[in-house]
């Protein structure tokens, strides 16, 4: 089961930090959901899929038979309709929108972030 608060309140610390590859390159939540959507994806399951918002697509997740958009905070509304589409998307195709380096740093510092919103950073050994 996810915890969508935790899941959030990491994921607003992450995309908080100073020299934030996400931020660097992508300040709107278009540009955030891939990333985003590809590290839920490898970290809870599930499957990664898209909505078209605008000109671009969209990226958000179905996990346990629920969609799940963690994006969502970032997002001031959709242009237009709230519906979202659910067309299948792949982790591949997420990769077309951010540097695979920008991922290594993001999923590190999310995990980082994780593990200090559920109270595991002071079982972790220095």
């Amino acid at each position: 089961m996810v915890n969508s608060k935790i899941v959030q309140k990491a994921l607003k610390k992450t995309l908080a930090l100073e020299n934030n590859p996400v931020s660097k390159t992508n300040r709107h939540a278009v540009g955030q959901s891939s990333i985003i959507s590809r590290l839920m994806y490898d970290i809870f399951g599930g499957e990664i899929l898209k909505t078209r918002m605008e000109k671009d697509w969209y990226f958000y997740n179905l996990i346990e038979g629920k969609r799940v958009d963690f994006t969502r905070s970032q997002i001031v509304r959709f242009s237009g309709s709230n519906d979202f589409a659910d067309i299948p998307s792949t982790p591949d195709e997420t990769y077309t929108y951010f540097e695979k380096e920008d991922y290594a740093t993001f999923s590190m510092r999310f995990i980082s972030a994780f593990e200090e919103a559920v109270g595991l950073k002071k079982y972790c050994m220095n």
